[in-house]
């Protein structure tokens, strides 16, 4: 809104030139021996404050010549003036406007001539609707008057500071005497203000990086907001409410946050870190508010989490030979939608076994052997194979663990039986030579597993010649005439023992067979002891 507040500023400016004929007496104006103006302005108003101010009037050489007879001429004009007026004080320091009227002091009849009146903008503001008022002048005829008025009235406008404008009369006298004419100026001057109206606009611009991402990676987000249009932006909100499955690092499912000021061109920028609780596609907008703009959404922006997911296979079984290679294969199949990178199987090497064969990407330390399967990507299979040895007989059993980057760990385990060759010693004695017929006399078994496995199912059975009779057994039993040492399992390096005591009715030379049997070997082991009993 514009408010003005308008004063209206006038005073008058007279002024009068003489006319002469040759041959007549001319009435030149009055002034003082500095060439300066005594007279009184005509039309001035009693009391105004106006005071002219003439200029002084330049002299000439010699007086005019007269006039020859009996035919006139026209005589030269006197040399030029001017007349000065200050709006609206009459004093040029506290006034805005000047007036200043500039014509000829002395014309002839019928001399055509110009005057001017020349208004001028001494202040230091604008002057609205500058008017200048003059009647036609008394004993003139005007020829034309430029700019042309209005019965009188001259409106030049606007006058901006050190601006000048003029008003030209251009005529002639009509007759002797003198021309009278009187001008008086007026002007607005306005008191203004103006409020600047202005309308911020808002662009705002939300990115995601990556497009595409894994699970264990956090997701940048980046909002940018602008303002495009005039005035500042105040008071600025960036607000998000996040897609179900994503959230802010602390948890958190949106954010509200003032960014503040923002000048017109001006940015502000914020950026956050996002996690992804399962993998899909994610789609959302931002959206920014300021005061006295409504909220405005940004573009669609969507990311793509994926996730590797592998499982691991162990292939192995059968029989391996004691102190032979034990090869376990491991297989990684990545059943997820994004590749596995840095994918490693580890494996515990039991204590009994060492490795023979690393195989690909294999390396062993402190116990654990370690396969480098490299990158496998979605549907794909890696396969390595790594062999052991050991020097125990039974199941060698190995545990495994697959795991990558990104990655949930997947664990399996096999085994192979390890087998060896059976070996069994055997032996059936007594300690002395020649036995007396009669006495008891005691006889010592032994099976020793020379062999690197278990021996299962061991037996021993003595069988006894005619005339031998069976005393006694700690561990032996006697069936069917045969002592019985059931010494079940044997492990490897071990010796089991026995004894049974007998005695004979007649002298002579008794043989006695041992005959040892086990699971792991298919021939019976003999062994004999032959004895001599004597009469007393």
């Amino acid at each position: 809104m514009n408010v003005k507040s308008n004063s209206v500023m006038s005073l008058a400016l007279c002024a009068s030139a003489v006319i002469s004929m040759v041959g007549c007496k001319s009435e030149p104006m009055p002034v003082n021996a500095e060439g300066q103006y005594t007279g009184t302005a005509p039309h001035a108003r009693p009391g105004a404050t106006y005071i002219p101010e003439r200029k002084p009037v330049a002299k000439t050489d010699s007086a005019p010549a007269p006039a020859p007879a009996p035919a006139a001429r026209p005589v030269a004009a006197a040399p030029t003036g001017s007349d000065v007026m200050y709006i609206p004080t009459g004093e040029r320091s506290t006034s805005a406007l000047m007036i200043e009227k500039i014509y000829p002091r002395t014309v002839s009849v019928g001399q055509s001539f110009d005057y001017v009146i020349k208004a001028t903008n001494i202040g230091g503001n604008t002057l609205n609707n500058v008017t200048v008022n003059e009647a036609n002048p008394t004993n003139f005829t005007v020829a034309s008057v430029t700019p042309s008025g209005n019965n009188g009235s001259y409106n030049l406008g606007n006058l901006n500071p050190g601006e000048s404008k003029t008003i030209t009369w251009k005529g002639s006298a009509a007759g002797l005497g003198t021309i009278n004419a009187c001008a008086s100026a007026n002007y607005t001057y306005a008191l203004c203000h103006a409020i600047n109206v202005v309308q911020p606009a808002l662009a705002i611009t939300k990115t995601i990086t990556p497009e595409s991402i894994l699970n264990c990676t956090p997701i940048n987000m980046t909002v940018e907001v602008k303002n495009t249009g005039t005035g500042d932006a105040v008071n600025v909100h960036i607000m998000d409410q996040l897609p179900a499955g994503l959230t802010l690092a602390n948890g958190a499912t949106s954010f509200d946050e003032v960014v503040g000021t923002i000048p017109p061109g001006g940015t502000k920028t914020i950026s956050k870190d996002l996690k992804a609780a399962s993998v899909g596609r994610f789609e959302n907008m931002a959206s920014t508010k300021a005061d006295g703009v409504s909220p405005v959404n940004s573009n669609r922006v969507a990311t793509v989490v994926k996730q590797p997911k592998i499982e691991i296979a162990c292939k192995a079984g059968g029989q391996v030979y004691m102190g032979r290679d034990a090869c376990f294969e491991m297989t990684v199949t990545n059943k997820g939608d994004a590749p596995s990178n840095n994918t490693k199987v580890t494996v515990n090497v039991p204590n009994s076994a060492t490795v023979s064969q690393p195989g690909e990407g294999g390396s062993t330390a402190a116990g654990v052997h370690t396969i480098n399967m490299g990158t496998v990507a979605p549907g794909a299979s890696v396969t390595r194979k790594f062999c052991l040895k050991t020097v125990m007989m039974g199941s060698l059993s190995v545990s495994a663990t697959a795991t990558g980057d990104c990655a949930a760990p997947a664990s399996t385990n096999c085994s192979i039986t390890i087998f060896g060759a059976a070996d069994i010693g055997t032996i059936v004695t007594d300690t002395d030579g020649a036995i007396l017929v009669g006495d008891n006399h005691p006889y010592q078994v032994e099976v020793k597993n020379q062999g690197p496995t278990p021996l299962t199912n061991t037996k021993m059975i003595v069988s006894m010649p005619a005339g031998m009779e069976f005393i006694s057994s700690a561990k032996g039993k006697l069936v069917g005439g045969k002592v019985v040492f059931d010494f079940g399992t044997v492990p490897p390096n071990s010796v089991v023992t026995g004894e049974f005591v007998v005695k004979v009715n007649k002298s002579g030379e008794f043989l006695v067979t041992g005959e040892t049997t086990c699971a792991e070997i298919k021939t019976p082991v003999r062994d004999d002891e032959l004895t001599t009993f004597i009469d007393r």
